[in-house]
């Protein structure tokens, strides 16, 4: 009997956990739907806009594929692999770049003549955007800081935690596999 009595708990505790589970993906796309966000007009975004390069994945990292226009690269052929938002020290490929772009995120990178002091504030930065926000050397950048996003970039001589702020807000998550809440290229015809 005590079996029996067992097997009713535990189908009813699976029941009740499948139905709160479904209530919840059930409620929040839901809320999904009914979210308001608007994105910014082009006018509001900062940085340049820049053309559209493709989006195809590439068979192996370093497979040979047509140069980046922009550096820091804003979209184009990418790794088949993803990097995840944080804080490195070594550079991430320009592939891996483009496919952290693809999936929202904003790439903050400097330059080897960028100071130990503001390599501390751009990784400090990073960490509270921890969602968004890969942080790293760019040694390509020559000098000064990368800001990219997906088909929008910007450069700057040295830390300026405003506008890197600015960029980061207003840009992560424009585009992630497509351009989201009516967010557009921002590309003159």
């Amino acid at each position: 009997m005590s079996r029996r009595w067992l097997g009713t708990v535990v189908s009813v505790v699976v029941t009740t956990l499948s139905v709160l589970t479904m209530s919840s993906l059930g409620l929040g796309v839901a809320l999904g739907l009914a979210d308001d966000t608007v994105a910014l007009g082009c006018d509001q975004v900062p940085g340049t806009p820049a053309a559209f390069e493709g989006n195809r994945h590439v068979a192996y990292d370093g497979a040979p594929h047509a140069p980046y226009r922009t550096v820091p690269p804003t979209s184009g052929p990418h790794s088949p692999r993803v990097v995840t938002p944080g804080v490195y020290r070594e550079p991430v490929s320009a592939e891996l770049q483009v496919h952290a772009l693809e999936h929202g995120h904003v790439l903050v990178q400097y330059a080897p003549d960028t100071s130990a002091a503001d390599v501390d504030a751009l990784e400090r930065l990073g960490r509270r955007h921890p969602r968004d926000v890969v942080v790293a050397p760019y040694p390509a950048l020559g000098h000064g800081i990368g800001l990219s996003g997906w088909q929008r970039w910007q450069r700057l001589d040295g830390l300026d935690v405003a506008a890197i702020g600015d960029f980061v807000t207003k840009v992560a998550g424009r585009y992630d596999h497509s351009w989201q809440h009516g967010a557009t290229d921002c590309v003159p015809a």
